[in-house]
């Protein structure tokens, strides 16, 4: 049985690993698949599924995918179960049982926009982007899912008002921009300025990555900002998202307006930027 059960697990597509249940994407990025039927649960549910990472998109597709694991038989587990909408609560219990790990499986919880969530979690950079998260407003910090599905815990301090005077709103949390951008209302964080500041094996990959590589305008202001403590929305009234194009090189120099901004803010000329 050990042998059959080992064939099984090499036998699995490397392109199968998420499967997007109760979806109706007509498309999906390499390694995920769209299982749309409840009848077609079963094979991606006896192929190893260890190794998979299920993804419902509807409360129903949590109650078909247990009883899927069920026919398993006993003792044998799934994989990671991400719910897109919250499952019966009264299953939760059952499903933390069955799958190795649950993970939004009591209301509260904003996703980003479920037509973005299959090209943020097959990302190679996965572990570097937000797919959602929790606000505790009690316990003040809001618990944070990255893209390979692990969590990570921020404190509501560190979201301060703004440059231009905005304030986070925790009773609206919400994710765009591919999990590059967490918001509270009109306040908007960027998800590597999040990680540099809590994830210190991230933070020393950074500092690497863009010494070695990135001696772009752009890789300069992103180190400078990063080691200032600033945020891409404290360059009001430039856009978040222009500073995030700059800081990727879709810009190869800021020019104009945008430029003073940038150096005003910073304090210091765009020659001197770029020595950083």
């Amino acid at each position: 049985m050990a042998t059959k059960a080992k064939n099984v697990a090499k036998s699995v597509p490397a392109s199968g690993r998420w499967v997007l249940v109760g979806s109706n994407a007509v498309e999906a990025p390499v390694g995920v698949i769209v299982c749309r039927r409840s009848s077609d649960l079963h094979t991606f549910v006896r192929e190893a599924p260890k190794q998979r990472v299920f993804i419902t998109y509807r409360e129903s597709s949590a109650d078909d995918l247990l009883r899927e694991s069920l026919k398993l038989g006993r003792g044998v587990r799934m994989g990671n179960l991400l719910t897109l909408k919250p499952p019966r609560q009264e299953s939760v219990p059952s499903l933390s049982v069955l799958f190795e790990r649950v993970i939004g499986a009591i209301p509260g919880y904003a996703w980003l926009p479920t037509e973005e969530v299959p090209s943020v979690v097959s990302a190679k950079d996965a572990s570097d982007r937000f797919i959602g998260g929790a606000v505790d407003v009690a316990g003040k910090t809001v618990a944070l899912v990255r893209g390979d599905l692990s969590m990570l815990v921020v404190p509501f301090s560190y979201f301060k008002v703004s440059g231009d005077g905005t304030k986070p709103d925790f009773s609206k949390p919400s994710f765009s921009d591919y999990g590059m951008t967490v918001a509270f209302g009109e306040y908007e964080a960027s998800a590597d300025g999040i990680l540099y500041e809590f994830d210190p094996v991230y933070r020393q990959k950074l500092k690497k990555e863009r010494l070695a590589v990135d001696k772009s305008f752009g890789g300069s202001l992103r180190r400078l900002r990063l080691q200032r403590g600033l945020k891409r929305s404290d360059f009001a009234p430039v856009a978040l998202k222009t500073i995030a194009r700059i800081e990727r090189g879709d810009v190869e120099r800021p020019q104009g307006k945008t430029l003073e901004t940038i150096e005003k803010k910073l304090g210091m000329g765009a020659e001197q930027i770029e020595t950083f």
